[in-house]
């Protein structure tokens, strides 16, 4: 597979052994099997490159509603995970955060309890080729198997049932980061976390807002990206 990029539009190519019609004309077969600069019959000009995994991310195939990009490098950023990281998610659902943090960490084992996503995490397993990646059809709230862990990312309705667990799980030091969509729910994660180990470092809630740059218009877009959910950081002491 490769992408073809314009300022305005971007094509997955997944047959480059046929010619490829797009909007702005056809770029010959034999001009898709080079990467860089390429044109269609109308002059129309393309770049032309193996796809990243940024690209890859835009074709993940969705069941429940994701967590998004913003949220996701937020959570990248406030734990510092890395190539040498070991982290635990739950639960898994499409997998948007699980193929993100596997993307940069050394292993990522991803619990969901519904089995009809299951199929949904593999093929996006695939898609991205991930063999650090290990996905269980299983309930965190049973416990976690998995130890030393450098990082727990929750997307749950009720991340305090996981808590003893994750105690048992990180190591001194590690991160817990819980997405909710709801204040309720922090409040009650909140007070669940003490007397225990894991202490509630900030709660965080993104907002996103692009901005129109073209000739002399230069303003905020009309639209912009709101709340989506709030973010629990949380360390090991």
């Amino acid at each position: 597979m490769k992408i073809l990029i314009s300022k305005k539009k971007k094509y997955f190519v997944k047959d480059t052994s046929a010619d490829f019609h797009t909007s702005e004309g056809v770029i010959e077969k034999k001009f898709l099997k080079k990467t860089g600069l390429v044109k269609t019959n109308k002059n129309k000009e393309f770049l032309l490159v193996e796809p990243n995994f940024i690209d890859l991310w835009e074709k993940i195939k969705r069941g429940p509603q994701v967590i998004i990009q913003k949220d996701i490098g937020l959570i990248i950023a406030k734990t510092g995970i890395n190539k040498h990281s070991n982290v635990v998610d739950a639960g898994g659902g499409s997998g948007s955060l699980c193929c993100y943090l596997a993307h940069i960490s050394k292993e990522v084992t991803t619990y969901e309890i519904q089995k009809d996503l299951i199929p949904i995490l593999k093929h996006n397993q695939r898609l991205f080729d991930l063999q650090n990646l290990k996905i269980k059809n299983r309930s965190i709230y049973d416990g976690i198997k998995e130890k030393n862990l450098d990082l727990i990312t929750l997307d749950l309705a009720q991340p305090w049932q996981v808590i003893d667990h994750a105690e048992k799980a990180l190591k001194v030091g590690a991160f817990l980061a819980v997405y909710l969509p709801n204040i309720v729910q922090v409040k009650l994660f909140a007070d669940a976390l003490k007397g225990s180990s894991i202490q509630l470092l900030e709660v965080e809630e993104l907002i996103e807002r692009k901005w129109k740059v073209e000739d002399k218009v230069l303003r905020p877009e009309y639209e912009m990206l709101g709340h989506t959910g709030f973010l629990c950081f949380c360390r090991k002491f």
